[in-house]
């Protein structure tokens, strides 16, 4: 055991650099603390791995190929979820296809020593090797950068769904596996019979399925997450649809109490001649009864107002105090369609709640004001009598439901 033998070993490792710097791509946005810091961390933690697996190397004086990569595994998944806020299936999956890039890159590798040394052997370190398996994860992560923040990324941001998360880890642990365990162990032997062809016949295949199946994945969670959001935008629509009906009534009604009230006043003046105050106020009573409320105006998008209009009418049918200050500015960053997808899922959740209450009081507050040019803050309280689960990722795990979903 010499300095370049080392040297070879370690350098074997350098390939969970690149592998680190993808699983970055798709959370960027999603980061716990600034890149700085992170990257700081990262290097931090290599070194430590680097000294590990050189003391290992020390005192076993053999090369234990991949047998110090995937206990790492573990680990680095540790550290990666601490340091963003998705879901940890979904960062399980991101990490696993970080290795399943690693593992094509470990094809390579064996592809170089196959093609420079026909009678080497798999177990054996070729500089040329490891430096095309640096090159190829490299050029990867260059090309891949975009892919993975825009749609990796956008799948990470809006599906939530932890059981679909769950199952497609299965795919990129089952490339990786492959890649990593049919592998030829006598280069020399890969030269006859055709055994080359077969290898890399079946290396594509497989490698053609399983970029399927990422494309058809995200197609998937893409029609999945528009779908839902086609469905809130109906509901909203529905409850617009209701307000103008509402209010259409009331100018209907408005319109006919302005044609008699020649005759109201006629009859008030008479009652009041004849001092008939008990048949007046019993006149004035049934005259009020039959004048609808009129409809409110809590802020000056239609949307927003058709939304709390409607909520309104359901917490006074079920007699659940609501109340109702929203400020929605003209001119602002978010839509009215997005907003008022935000604001139904609070007050749906608030509502479906004060009809099961059985203990407190029932009540609905909303609070919704802009507080800066780029700030828009959101309060509402409701009783709650459930036992309150606690999800990872600083989430909480409704009452109603079994899984985080979308939403």
């Amino acid at each position: 055991m010499n300095a370049y033998d080392i040297f070879l070993y370690l350098s074997t490792f350098l390939i969970v650099i690149p592998m680190a710097v993808f699983c970055l791509f798709p959370v960027i946005d999603h980061l716990k603390h600034p890149l700085s810091h992170l990257l700081c961390k990262i290097g931090l933690v290599f070194v430590c791995y680097f000294i590990i697996v050189f003391i290992v190397y020390l005192v076993l004086k053999r090369d234990l190929g991949n047998a110090l990569m995937f206990p790492a595994v573990p680990v680095f998944f540790y550290l990666y979820q601490k340091e963003t806020d998705i879901l940890p299936s979904a960062s399980l999956f991101i990490m696993l296809t970080a290795c399943c890039l690693g593992a094509l890159s470990y094809i390579v590798y064996q592809s170089c020593g196959m093609l420079l040394y026909p009678h080497g052997h798999y177990t054996t370190n070729y500089i040329e090797s490891i430096l095309a398996q640096l090159i190829f994860l490299i050029v990867s992560d260059i090309l891949l950068y975009f892919p993975a923040r825009k749609y990796l990324g956008w799948m990470v941001s809006h599906f939530e769904n932890i059981f679909v998360w769950r199952i497609a880890c299965i795919f990129p642990c089952f490339f990786t596996l492959a890649a990593v365990t049919y592998v030829p162990y006598d280069y020399y032997d890969m030269y006859s019979r055709h055994a080359m062809h077969i290898y890399y016949s079946m290396t594509v295949t497989l490698l053609i399925f399983i970029i399927l199946l990422y494309i058809l994945f995200y197609n998937l969670t893409y029609n999945y997450v528009e779908n839902q959001r086609i469905l809130e935008e109906q509901k909203i629509l529905e409850v617009q649809a209701k307000q103008y009906s509402q209010l259409s009534k009331h100018v209907q009604e408005t319109r006919q109490l302005r044609h008699d009230f020649r005759h109201q006043i006629a009859i008030i003046s008479e009652l009041l001649n004849q001092k008939d105050y008990d048949s007046l106020n019993k006149y004035l009573a049934q005259y009020e009864a039959s004048i609808s409320s009129p409809a409110k105006i809590y802020c000056r998008q239609p949307a927003v107002n058709a939304l709390l209009s409607h909520y309104d009418y359901l917490c006074k049918k079920d007699h659940i105090e609501a109340n109702f200050a929203v400020d929605f500015p003209e001119s602002f960053t978010i839509s009215s369609v997005d907003f008022c997808m935000i604001l139904g899922n609070l007050l749906e959740n608030a509502y479906l709640e004060c009809i099961t209450l059985k203990k407190y009081k029932k009540f609905i507050q909303l609070k919704a004001l802009q507080t800066a040019p780029g700030a828009y803050v959101l309060m509402i309280e409701n009783p709650y009598e459930h036992e309150i689960k606690k999800m990872p990722v600083d989430s909480f795990l409704p009452a109603t439901k079994t899984a985080l979903v979308l939403g």
